[in-house]
C-alpha cells in the first residue's frame, strides 16, 4: 500500500521502522509508487554516534604546568639549543625547526617580560629551550611525586599502625612504645590498634587501664601530639587509638 494511503498510525509506524533502511534512490520516489514487499519486512537499522573521551589524563596535565610549543604567544624568544648554546632574539619558528615535533617540545623556561596590553615584550622575550617529551614527563612525575609528598607531611604524613595486645610484657611493652615515640617525633599520624592475646591468659581490666595509661604518657610526652579523636572499642577487646604526631628538629650540637 503506498505510504499516502496509509493511516497516521501506520505512516508513523513506516518513517520509523521501513523508511531508514530504504535507499535514498527509494526515499525520493514519488508517493504514487508503491513500497517493495521485500523492504517491509527489512529490520530497523541502529546508527551509534562514536564518543571520543581523554585517556590520558597525565598528557594533557603537562599543559598545566608548562608553557611550549604553541602555547609560547612570543615571536622572538632566546633560544637555548640542545649542547646548551644560547641563541639571543631568535624568530621562534625558527627555532621550531631546531627540534623534532614527534619526540621533543621547545619549552619555556622563563617567560620574559609583558607590554601594558599584556602582549610580549620584544626587548626581554621568553628563555626557551629544547627538551624531549620523555625528560618532560619525568620532571613532571618528580614534581608530582614532590608536592604529594609535602602535602602528606603538611597533613601529618602518612598513617602508620602499631599493633599491641592487652596483656604484653613489660620489655615487650617498652620496646612497642619506643616505637610510638620515634614515629610520633616523626610527625607520623599513628593507628594504635589495641586487642586481646589470641591464646594465653586474658588481662584484667587494671592491666588493660595500664596499658593505655602509659600509651597516653608517651603521648603526652611528645611535644605536639595527641589524639585526633575518641577510642573506638573498648577496654579490653579491640580498641583503636588515632594519634598525630608532630615533627622534632633536633638540635645540632656545637662543639665549645
Amino acid at each position: 500500500m503506498p505510504p499516502f494511503h496509509l493511516s497516521g498510525t501506520s505512516r508513523a509506524l513506516y518513517r520509523v521502522f521501513i523508511a531508514p533502511t530504504l535507499p535514498i534512490s527509494s526515499r525520493t520516489l514519488q508517493p504514487s509508487l508503491f513500497i517493495p514487499s521485500s523492504s517491509r519486512f527489512l529490520p530497523q537499522l541502529q546508527h551509534r554516534t562514536k564518543t571520543y573521551k581523554k585517556k590520558d589524563t597525565a598528557r594533557h596535565a603537562l599543559s598545566d604546568y608548562y608553557v611550549f610549543d604553541a602555547a609560547i604567544d612570543a615571536p622572538v624568544i632566546h633560544f637555548i639549543d640542545e649542547t646548551g648554546n644560547r641563541h639571543p632574539f631568535m624568530p621562534k619558528d625558527h627555532a621550531l625547526r631546531h627540534l623534532d615535533p614527534k619526540t621533543h617540545h621547545l619549552l619555556q623556561v622563563t617567560p620574559g617580560s609583558r607590554d601594558s596590553f599584556d602582549k610580549p615584550d620584544p626587548s626581554n622575550p621568553p628563555t626557551c629551550r629544547i627538551i624531549s617529551k620523555l625528560d618532560l614527563r619525568v620532571r613532571h612525575k618528580k614534581k608530582m611525586d614532590i608536592a604529594s609528598k609535602a602535602a602528606k607531611i603538611a597533613s601529618g604524613g602518612e598513617k602508620k599502625q602499631l599493633e599491641l595486645n592487652w596483656a604484653i610484657g613489660e620489655n615487650d611493652l617498652k620496646h612497642r612504645l619506643g616505637k610510638l615515640r620515634e614515629m610520633l617525633e616523626g610527625g607520623k599520624k599513628v593507628e594504635v590498634l589495641l586487642a586481646p592475646k589470641r591464646k594465653g591468659r586474658s588481662a584484667s581490666s587494671e592491666e588493660c587501664e595500664a596499658v593505655l595509661e602509659k600509651i597516653r604518657e608517651v603521648v603526652g610526652g611528645c611535644k605536639g601530639s595527641g589524639e585526633t579523636k575518641e577510642p573506638e572499642g573498648k577496654l579490653g577487646g579491640l580498641m583503636t587509638l588515632v594519634i598525630q604526631g608532630k615533627r622534632v628538629e633536633k638540635e645540632k650540637k656545637t662543639e665549645e
